[in-house]
């Protein structure tokens, strides 16, 4: 159950392709965030920092989208730890990779435009609770799946250097920040999948 859970993050790329062609605004990946797509409203100024135009008439499927995958990563994260060291680190992982579960749930539950400072302050913990949680799993894993390790290592380092750059939008504002907020997530969902395959296969061993 908690490998599919975790395997079923890879809908979430399929149901943002779909949602992004029903758009009747022009949307960008490079620029706008993937919040956008579930703006309920449509016309400028749906929410506070959003000057330009926005429609998105399949906003429900991205919020349901949003909060199911928020659950898949909460469901995947307990169901998945007694197959990892059972070791302080791993559990504390659990618990950060849980609240990124909620976190990016509660972003399907209130869109931007229903209570910008809602969604904002719940979606934080999600943009930099995976770091520490990636650290305390590769250092969990370094000597007895090495090879996991690695591949742990390298997303903690692409989604760190992301959130640098995500930050450094507020003085470089050419900085593709639709891009960046994908890369954010969409490596650790990826991770994620990769991991609950790597774990099927060694019990498959």
């Amino acid at each position: 159950m908690g490998r599919a859970a975790w395997i079923f993050l890879s809908t979430y790329f399929l149901f943002e392709y779909i949602v992004i062609r029903e758009t009747i605004t022009p949307y960008s990946i490079l620029k706008q965030p993937m919040s956008d797509l579930g703006v309920t409203a449509c016309g400028n100024d749906t929410y506070v920092l959003a000057t330009y135009e926005i429609c998105s008439p399949y906003h429900p499927l991205m919020n349901i989208t949003f909060t199911l995958i928020g659950v898949a990563i909460f469901v995947g994260a307990i169901l998945l730890q007694p197959l990892l060291p059972k070791l302080r680190r791993i559990r504390i992982a659990t618990v950060l990779f849980a609240i990124y579960g909620i976190s990016f749930a509660i972003s399907g539950i209130i869109p931007a435009d229903i209570s910008f400072t809602a969604h904002t302050i719940s979606a934080l913990p999600g943009m930099v609770v995976q770091i520490p949680a990636l650290f305390f799993i590769a250092q969990s894993i370094k000597f007895t799946m090495p090879k996991f390790y690695k591949w742990t290592l390298f997303i903690l380092i692409v989604n760190s250097s992301t959130i640098v750059l995500l930050c450094l939008q507020a003085f470089i504002t050419s900085l593709p920040g639709g891009l960046l907020q994908r890369i954010l997530y969409g490596s650790i969902f990826v991770w994620m999948i990769v991991t609950a395959i790597v774990l099927q296969m060694r019990i498959n061993k």
